[in-house]
C-alpha cells in the first residue's frame, strides 16, 4: 500500500530510535498518525455529504417530476380497475409500453437510487423498476409490516429518510427516501431505494491507510453501515461494535481515540458523527499501532532494534517440555511443517539459525538455515522466503498473515537483519516477531508445538549447563520499539489533552 505523502514526510523527519530525541520521536509519530487519519476521515467525510446531499436533492426532484407523478396516476387507476374488471389486451400493451418508458427515465436520471416504488395509500406497491418480489404486495402486511419503512408510512406522510435496515425484497440492507405523491385523486408515495452499494464505493479505497488501516460507518445501535475490509462475508448490519467505544464517540462528536478494535487489534481512530436526515452516524478512520510503531522503526531503526534486543533481559528457565509422540526433526538447511498433533525440532543452533513460522492452533514451518543462507547477506539458499512462499500458497490468505507469530532464534545477531528483513516484507509486523538469544550460550535446541503456538529453546552453556526457556518470555520486537520510541507515553499524553 502506498503511504500517504503527508505521513511519508512526518515519519523521515522523526528522531533515530536511542537518541535524545526518544520522547520526541514518540509524540511526533503519535501526532503524524492522527494527523493522517483526520485527513481520511474529513476527505471521506467530505464525499458522503456530497453523496447524501445529492440523492436528497434528487429524491425531491423525482417527487415533482411529471413523468413521475403523472406514471403514478396512470399506473394506480390501472391497478385498481383491475380490480374490477380483467384489461383488455390493448390497455396491457399500452401499459407495458409506459413501464418501458418509465424505466428508460429512471435509467437517465434516477440511476442513483437502486429501485423506485410506487405504493398506494393503502400500502400496495402498484409497481417497481426491478419487479422484486416486493412487486404487488401490500406493505402494510407481512413480511413488511414491522419494518422501519412502514412504521415510518403509517406514522407520518410526510418526506422521510429511512435508515438502512435489511430489506427482505431486494435481499439487502436498505434506506429510502419517502415522497408523498397526489395526482389526479390518487395518493400514496414514491419510495426511492438506496442499497449499500454506493456507501461501500466511498469508503473501500484505502490507499493511505496500509494493511491495517479502514474507514466506516457505524449507526446508534452500533453496528457497522459499511464492509469491513477484513471480512470476506459482509458486515453490514451484522458487526456489532463495543458498546463503551462507540456510545463514547457519539457522546464526544468529534476527535481521537485509541481503543481495542472489533478483531482484538490496538488501534488508533479519529472520528466524527454525522447528522443524517434526522439520524446519526458515527464515521471512523482507524489503523493498527502495530502498523504504525513498525512503519517508524522499518529498515531505518533496525540496528538500533536489534541492539535494544539483545540487551533485554535474559527469560527466566521453565520446566522442561512434555515429551512428544509424534517428533518431526529439521536438519541444516531445510524446513518442515507440521499441524496440532505433531511437534517440530532442530538441534545445534549455534553459528546457523532457527526460525518459527507459524498460526498457532493451525500450523508452524521450522527452518534451520545455515551461515550459506541468504539471511546472512549471500549464499546459496533463501530458506527463510521458500517458507513464506509455501506459508503464502497455501496455509493463509493475505488477510490472514496478522494472525501469523515468528520466533528466531539464535546465539548471535549475524543473521537477525536478514530474517526480519524478510518477515516484513511478508507482510509480519514487528509485534509478531520475537528474537530469542542468549550470548552467553553455545548452542540452542529448539521444540514448537503447533497446537499452542508455543516454542521451547533449550540453550546449552559454555560449562555444559543448559537450561530451557519458553519463547513467550522474551519481548516481541513491537513491545520494544514502543519502549524505545517512548510510544505509550506519547499516546496517553495525546488522548489526555483530548480530554482536557
Amino acid at each position: 500500500m502506498v503511504v500517504g505523502l503527508a505521513w511519508a514526510a512526518a515519519l523521515l523527519f522523526l528522531p533515530l530510535p536511542g537518541s535524545s530525541g526518544r520522547a520526541l520521536a514518540g509524540q511526533d509519530l503519535v501526532a503524524a498518525t492522527y494527523a493522517e487519519l483526520d485527513r481520511v476521515r474529513d476527505e471521506k467525510l467530505a464525499q458522503l455529504r456530497q453523496y447524501l446531499d445529492r440523492v436528497r436533492d434528487l429524491a425531491g426532484q423525482a417527487a415533482a417530476d411529471p413523468v413521475i407523478t403523472g406514471y403514478f396516476e396512470l399506473r394506480t387507476r390501472f391497478h385498481y380497475l383491475g380490480h374490477v374488471t380483467p384489461p383488455p389486451d390493448a390497455a396491457v400493451a399500452a401499459m407495458e409500453r409506459l413501464d418501458e418508458s418509465l424505466r428508460e427515465h429512471y435509467l437517465t436520471r434516477y440511476l442513483a437510487f437502486y429501485d423506485l416504488l410506487f405504493v398506494d395509500s393503502d400500502g400496495c406497491v402498484v409497481h417497481t423498476i426491478r419487479g422484486e418480489a416486493d412487486r404487488g404486495r401490500n406493505l402494510f402486511e407481512a413480511p413488511w409490516r414491522d419494518t422501519a419503512l412502514v412504521r415510518r408510512l403509517r406514522g407520518s406522510p410526510k418526506s422521510a429518510f429511512v435508515d438502512y435496515q435489511p430489506y427482505e425484497a431486494s435481499g439487502e440492507a436498505s434506506a429510502f427516501f419517502v415522497e408523498p405523491l397526489a395526482a389526479g385523486g390518487s395518493s400514496g408515495w414514491l419510495i426511492l431505494q438506496c442499497t449499500i452499494d454506493k456507501l461501500n464505493r466511498i469508503f473501500d479505497r484505502e490507499e493511505f491507510l496500509g494493511r491495517t488501516g479502514e474507514v466506516f460507518l457505524v449507526n446508534q445501535d452500533r453496528l457497522m453501515l459499511t464492509d469491513s475490509r477484513f471480512r470476506a462475508d459482509t458486515s453490514v448490519l451484522r458487526q456489532h461494535l463495543s458498546p463503551q467505544n462507540i456510545a463514547a464517540k457519539f457522546a464526544e462528536r468529534r476527535g481521537r481515540k485509541t481503543i481495542t478494535d472489533y478483531r482484538g487489534q490496538e488501534a488508533l481512530t479519529s472520528f466524527e458523527v454525522v447528522p443524517v436526515m434526522g439520524h446519526e452516524w458515527l464515521l471512523v478512520a482507524k489503523i493498527d499501532q502495530d502498523e504504525v510503531v513498525t512503519r517508524a522503526w522499518d529498515r531505518q531503526g533496525l540496528e538500533a532494534m536489534l541492539v535494544r534486543a539483545v540487551s533485554a533481559a535474559q527469560p527466566a528457565p521453565v520446566a522442561s517440555p512434555p515429551a512428544f509422540a509424534n517428533l518431526l526433526r529439521v536438519d541444516m538447511d531445510e524446513f518442515h511443517g507440521a499441524r496440532p498433533g505433531a511437534s517440530l525440532v532442530t538441534w545445534g543452533v549455534s553459528t546457523c539459525t532457527a526460525v518459527v513460522i507459524g498460526r498457532p492452533g493451525k500450523f508452524a514451518y521450522l527452518g534451520h538455515a545455515s551461515t550459506y543462507d541468504r539471511c546472512y547477506g549471500a549464499g546459496e539458499t533463501d530458506l527463510i522466503a521458500q517458507m513464506l512462499k509455501r506459508i503464502g500458497e497455501f496455509e493463509v490468505y493475505p488477510s490472514e498473515v496478522r494472525e501469523l507469530r515468528a520466533v528466531v532464534v539464535a546465539p548471535h545477531v549475524a543473521s537477525a537483519r536478514g530474517v526480519i528483513e524478510r518477515l516484513l516484507d511478508a507482510g509480519l509486523f514487528l509485534s509478531q516477531i520475537r528474537f530469542v538469544r542468549d550470548p552467553g550460550a553455545r548452542r540452542a535446541d529448539v521444540l514448537h508445538d503447533p497446537a499452542t503456538g508455543t516454542t521451547w529453546v533449550q540453550w546449552h552453556g559454555l560449562a555444559g549447563d543448559s537450561r530451557w526457556v519458553d519463547a513467550a518470555d522474551v519481548p516481541d520486537l513491537g513491545s520494544l520499539a514502543q519502549g524505545a520510541l517512548g510510544y505509550p507515553a506519547a499516546v496517553r499524553a495525546a488522548d489526555t489533552a483530548l480530554r482536557r
